[in-house]
């Protein structure tokens, strides 16, 4: 399978909808000449790929590697099925939306809806990893099925609102109304959330093995790609210190008979 690196001539003028840049299409072609002529649309106009990356492909393994500020870029990474998508720099809405597998690593921030569903589609993430560097915006999982989601900075309103299932940690500061409506799944945070008490309960001492695991299993992804491994920094710090000092928890959302639970430090 090829891999690609697609580096960013400018900045577009214009919202590009970045669906078409996908790692299991790109993956078939060996030319680059035909991912030059790929479709994107920039605004309400199309325009060839070429147009606004340069094209050339990497020696690695079943990866697409994105370099620039693509913050104007919305939708990459959409259906992401396995391999892995590094992005150099900062992407727009809905990253990874409806992902099932493989790997998004983000260098600098994501926009809103985070792995989110789109248009008239009611599931969100159902499988892979998402690593952030930096912050995200709101919505991050909108209705999650499965998968992880780390965000080394601050998160907007509404993280795992509809959530299902799955883990979504946060390391740094944290928006207004955490797990709205989630039904079950794992939320982890570095400071008591503030949380409705008539949809959630009062925190309670937890005695879990999910922190250590959780721990564990993030550590030994980091040092299979120590390339990317700074990215886990703030992570790894938050997972250590509930495995050591241990964690309280909070259940909910009660108001649609939800299960979830969201873990922060004592």
């Amino acid at each position: 399978m090829n891999s690609w690196l697609l580096e960013l001539r400018q900045r577009p003028e214009h919202d590009v909808d970045a669906s078409a840049i996908s790692l299991r299409a790109l993956a078939q072609i060996g030319d680059a000449d035909q991912v030059n002529r790929l479709t994107l649309r920039c605004g309400q106009e199309p325009r060839p790929l070429g147009d606004l990356f340069s094209v050339s492909k990497l020696q690695s393994e079943n990866e697409l590697r994105l370099v620039g500020d693509l913050t104007r870029f919305h939708r990459l990474g959409i259906h992401h099925r396995s391999g892995r998508i590094t992005i150099q720099g900062s992407v727009g809405n809905y990253a990874g939306a409806m992902m099932s597998g493989g790997e998004i690593f983000i260098a600098g921030a994501a926009g809103d809806f985070l792995a989110a569903p789109v248009d008239a589609f009611r599931s969100g993430m159902s499988g892979g990893r998402i690593v952030v560097r930096d912050a995200a915006g709101i919505h991050v999982g909108h209705r999650m099925r499965r998968g992880e989601i780390f965000i080394e900075g601050a998160a907007g309103d509404f993280v795992g609102s509809h959530q299902i299932a799955g883990t979504i940690v946060v390391a740094a500061e944290i928006g207004k109304s955490i797990g709205y409506a989630m039904r079950r799944g794992t939320l982890i945070v570095n400071a008591p959330p503030a949380t409705s008490r008539t949809r959630f309960s009062e925190p309670i001492e937890a005695n879990s093995v999910i922190g250590p695991l959780l721990g564990r299993e993030t550590k030994a992804w980091a040092i299979r790609n120590q390339a990317f491994s700074f990215a886990c920094n703030n992570i790894l710090r938050l997972m250590d210190q509930i495995a050591v000092e241990g964690f309280q928890s909070i259940r909910g959302d009660f108001a649609v008979g939800g299960q979830g639970e969201i873990l922060f430090p004592r």
